[in-house]
C-alpha cells in the first residue's frame, strides 16, 4: 500500500469526503483520535481511512483506499 503524508490538504478534507460520497462510500464514526475520516463502501472489504499526525500542521496521511480514491478525486478535478 503507498502512503502518503503531503497529498490531503487539511482545508480539502470536506471537499473529498462530498467525492467520496458521491461515489457511493458512507461515513463511520472514527474509532481513534488520529483518525479524521472513515468511510465504508458497499462492495469494497476495506474502510477508507484518513490520518492525522500529533505534528501535523497542513497535510492528512492518505494510503490504501483511501489513497486511491485521492488520486481518482485529484484526477476528476483536473478534468
Amino acid at each position: 500500500m503507498s502512503r502518503s503524508r503531503c497529498t490531503l490538504h487539511m482545508t480539502k478534507l470536506a471537499d473529498f469526503r462530498a467525492f467520496c460520497e458521491s461515489r457511493g462510500w458512507t461515513a463511520e464514526a472514527p474509532k481513534s483520535g488520529y483518525e479524521v475520516l472513515r468511510m465504508r463502501h458497499p462492495s469494497r472489504a476495506n474502510p477508507l481511512i484518513v490520518h492525522t499526525r500529533d505534528d501535523a500542521t497542513q497535510h492528512y496521511t492518505t494510503w490504501g483506499e483511501s489513497a486511491n480514491e485521492l488520486r481518482a478525486w485529484i484526477k476528476a478535478r483536473k478534468a
